[in-house]
């Protein structure tokens, strides 16, 4: 794994969006690890749609569904393993054909263990395969709608904006 994390040339923060796990843990004693155990279990937290494959524009949206269940449950997913064991089992269809092959004839592949491993094989195999052009087109072809809140305008503009990596001079 001496390759992750990728670097990316446009200044993206791809590490940071895939990566995107608990805090480390503190030494803590059986009774407090019990404890937010259980607190993690109250947590109704929306579970992801499964992710089929056959749409890369929703690859992004399971990613950040499954994040967010990191995020709220940081002890329950403490491991890059389990984290892979949960996204994997929301995959159907081409992708989970894909999961089960890796499975089944290259068990020690990291793609199986590793998070960052995960994303990057299932995001160049599913996702939208030029993320940063396709924000840029985005941007370019962006326009407020009438009746439009100004801050539902700014949410789309930043989301673009971030995916591109300009600064802040090219964006005015």
């Amino acid at each position: 794994m001496d390759n992750f994390p990728p670097q990316r040339g446009n200044g993206n923060n791809y590490y940071y969006y895939y990566n995107a796990g608990p805090p480390p843990r503190t030494q803590n004693s059986q009774d407090d690890t019990r404890d937010a155990l259980a607190r993690e279990g109250k947590l109704d937290i929306q579970k992801p749609e499964p992710f089929t494959g056959r749409d890369p524009r929703k690859w992004r949206i399971f990613l950040t569904q499954c994040l967010t269940m990191f995020q709220a449950k940081p002890i329950t997913f403490q491991l890059e393993s389990s984290r892979v064991a949960f996204a994997a089992s929301y995959l159907q269809g081409i992708a989970f054909d894909h999961y089960t092959a890796l499975l089944r004839f290259d068990p020690n592949n990291p793609v199986l263990s590793h998070w960052l491993a995960f994303t990057q094989e299932f995001s160049s195999k599913f996702g939208v395969f030029d993320t940063v052009a396709e924000a840029e087109e985005n941007l370019f072809n962006l326009r407020m709608r009438d009746n439009e809140r100004f801050t539902t305008f700014i949410v789309r503009f930043e989301r673009e904006a971030y995916e591109t990596g300009w600064n802040y001079n090219a964006l005015r």
